[in-house]
């Protein structure tokens, strides 16, 4: 696996509240794995110290997995929805993600994904959310979200 530089750019909307943001920007490994790429980094904001993001970039799907205190595996492809339990200190609670656009441009240096998706539990909607991420192996040449 390579050493890169990952930023995460999240977007996340509840309810009638206007949209929450977030950025992350830290290290991170890339490398191919099994007819796919897969990047693992380590959470920095609003995450604890234990919780390590593995994700998996296929053509057409993206698997993420958290590991630690809260612990889950999401998966994303356009137009599907998925179910997976999430995990926290509290509890378990079983959510469904549903992706309605979807963009992958990745190899193993990296590249972009642009992605939006939905988050419901037992029916209800919880959030809509939309997801950037950029890795490079090159350098640190991060973008606004836009």
């Amino acid at each position: 696996m390579k050493k890169g530089f990952i930023q995460v750019i999240d977007r996340h909307f509840t309810g009638d509240k206007e949209g929450e943001s977030g950025e992350l920007k830290t290290s991170c490994l890339i490398g191919p794995e099994d007819g796919a790429i897969v990047i693992k980094y380590h959470e920095t904001v609003d995450m604890p110290e234990d919780c390590e993001t593995s994700l998996r970039i296929e053509k057409d799907r993206i698997t993420m997995m958290r590991h630690g205190r809260f612990r889950t595996s999401m998966m994303f492809e356009n137009g599907k929805r998925h179910t997976c339990c999430y995990e926290t200190p509290f509890g378990e609670i079983m959510i469904g993600t549903y992706t309605n656009a979807m963009f992958i441009d990745f190899d193993e240096d990296g590249g972009i994904i642009d992605f939006a998706y939905t988050i419901d539990s037992a029916g209800d909607l919880l959030s809509e959310n939309e997801l950037k991420i950029i890795v490079d192996t090159e350098e640190e040449d991060y973008v606004s979200f836009g």
